[in-house]
């Protein structure tokens, strides 16, 4: 930034381009030889392993954090560490309090990268085990404008776990710019060809944990649209160790993440993915969204305002529900109109002594709301969008039954894709899943592991030509039914040894022995899943 005056007599500050970092963003190579981006040397791996690896934006974001801490509990909440030492002056206090303010960060939200989301924008969310690379890849050449990895585990990644590095992995494709119309409402000063189409997802259950992964993530990585926080896993095993939606009832931690992500995540945004709340018929999300939009109270007390995050995505089910019953769209389209109407009384602000300070705003001042739950169709997307106020939507496991939804989305109407068409996605994948994982007996075998977990989806699908009505609803479960032929009703059999020849079409025959259970319950109609 840099100070200019202005014809009245002010000083104002100023984003100016940094030539130097601008040569380095376009010296780096986006990806690999062999198609692959964001793949971490081992060198950088060993180095997080013996804990060498310098993280010194999080390490000094953290100690300004316990004293910003410690300075709230003295002079807001009234809690006096030396007591015995009696009242201090009041020039003693003042300079106590300017110590608490948020001064000098090393990364301002105002100088992130700006993003977009909007109706033509449909997002594959991101999703645990399915969102692996030849599946993304796939959806992408579907039309999917945005994409996500797996989640991945904070810790690990700072301990230089190999499998945990892997998920971050994205495909030379991911990185192209998002194709949006020239006719769309473009946020001021977006920039399309500095875009990408992949972002990483993470959890994390402390403020170091996350801070010091998002500092390694942007060193490393840092071909990434977003990265976002994870909080809306179900999963026992992530909740009880305080991570995913264990954060939902942890408001003031949440921030303080979000916050310090974005003052060590260098040019890129900072996300959050969130439920309606941990139990059923208690949400707590409209809450939660105000408080990421304005800043809790004690982040107003010290003047620091909102954490800064670029996008707020909610998911209409509680923790507690995981994936059963239907995503409560009716309140999301209330958190959408909170969020709404707060962006516009801050316009109302603008130019006014009460105008938050942009430097402590998301790039463009403008955070997105995206919808997420049980979207399975275009006109399901459409409604979304039109009477939910959503900016976007999210789409999982629609995207996971018919990888096409971004498609029908495209064109506006239904695809009716006959079996031969479905089985040259099938074919696609796997060739997807062999140029990522090789062609070897390890390659053909992890390209069927994963090849077999989508099919615990696909089958899922009824063609729209069978349908009694429309339009269709992901929970809605069908009776069993002959296809239209023979490899239609093979495609629509929930029996797995049907969904393993599937894959011997394309990856050679699998061992008479082997056998095969989805992950995750989630593929199943009315059972609890567990992730």
């Amino acid at each position: 930034m840099t100070e200019r005056d202005t014809p009245d007599g002010k000083r104002e500050l100023v984003l100016v381009e940094d030539e130097e970092r601008k040569k380095q963003w376009t010296a780096k190579p986006f990806s690999n030889d062999d198609g692959m981006a964001n793949v971490v040397p081992i060198v950088h791996k060993d180095t997080l392993r013996r804990r060498k690896y310098p993280m010194p934006k999080a390490e000094a974001y953290i100690a300004w954090f316990d004293q910003t801490t410690k300075e709230l509990d003295k002079f807001v909440h009234g809690k006096r560490a030396n007591e015995t030492e009696g009242a201090e002056s009041e020039a003693r206090q003042e300079k106590e309090d300017n110590r608490a303010q948020y001064t000098e960060p090393p990364f301002l939200p105002s100088e992130k990268r700006r993003v977009y989301f909007g109706a033509e924008t449909p997002v594959l969310a991101p999703l645990t085990t399915q969102g692996n690379t030849p599946f993304r890849r796939l959806c992408m050449d579907l039309g999917a404008q945005f994409t996500y990895s797996e989640m991945a585990m904070g810790m690990p990644l700072v301990q230089g776990h190999k499998p945990e590095w892997a998920l971050l992995k994205a495909h030379e494709s991911e990185l192209a710019p998002p194709t949006i119309s020239s006719k769309a409402n473009i946020v001021q000063g977006y920039d399309n060809s500095r875009d990408f189409k992949f972002g990483a997802q993470i959890a994390a259950n402390k403020p170091h944990v996350a801070l010091k992964t998002v500092e390694i993530l942007a060193a490393l990585t840092p071909h990434l649209r977003v990265i976002d926080l994870n909080c809306g896993c179900p999963i026992d095993l992530v909740f009880k160790e305080g991570s995913g939606s264990a954060l939902l009832d942890s408001p003031s931690k949440l921030e303080k993440i979000l916050r310090g992500m974005n003052a060590v995540s260098g040019e890129i945004p900072i996300t959050v993915k969130i439920r309606m709340g941990t139990k059923d018929n208690q949400p707590t999300a409209l809450k939660l969204a105000e408080r990421l939009v304005l800043g809790g109270i004690d982040s107003q007390t010290m003047g620091i305002g909102p954490p800064g995050i670029a996008a707020i995505t909610l998911h209409g089910r509680s923790r507690q529900q995981r994936y059963t019953k239907n995503a409560d769209w009716g309140y999301i389209s209330e958190c959408a109109a909170l969020v709404k109407r707060l962006r516009s009384e801050s316009d109302v602000l603008a130019d006014t002594v009460r105008e938050p300070d942009e430097r402590l705003q998301p790039n463009g001042g403008k955070i997105y709301f995206l919808g997420n739950g049980d979207c399975y169709s275009h006109e399901d997307y459409n409604d979304h969008v039109q009477n939910a106020n959503v900016d976007t939507v999210m789409i999982g496991r629609g995207a996971l039954i018919k990888p096409w939804l971004f498609e029908e989305i495209q064109t506006g109407q239904y695809l009716d894709k006959s079996a031969s068409e479905r089985l040259s996605l099938v074919e696609k994948f796997a060739r997807y899943g062999m140029d990522a994982w090789g062609s070897d007996e390890h390659g053909l075998g992890m390209t069927r592991r994963f090849l077999l977990e989508w099919l615990s989806f696909a089958y899922r699908y009824v063609p729209v030509g069978m349908l009694e009505y429309l339009p269709p609803r992901i929970q809605d479960r069908p009776p069993a039914f002959r296809g239209r032929n023979e490899l239609e009703t093979l495609l629509a059999s929930d029996n797995y040894k049907d969904w393993i020849k599937i894959t011997d079409m394309f990856l050679g025959p699998a061992h008479p022995d082997f056998k095969f259970e989805p992950k995750h319950k989630s593929n199943a109609y009315d059972a609890e899943t567990q992730g």
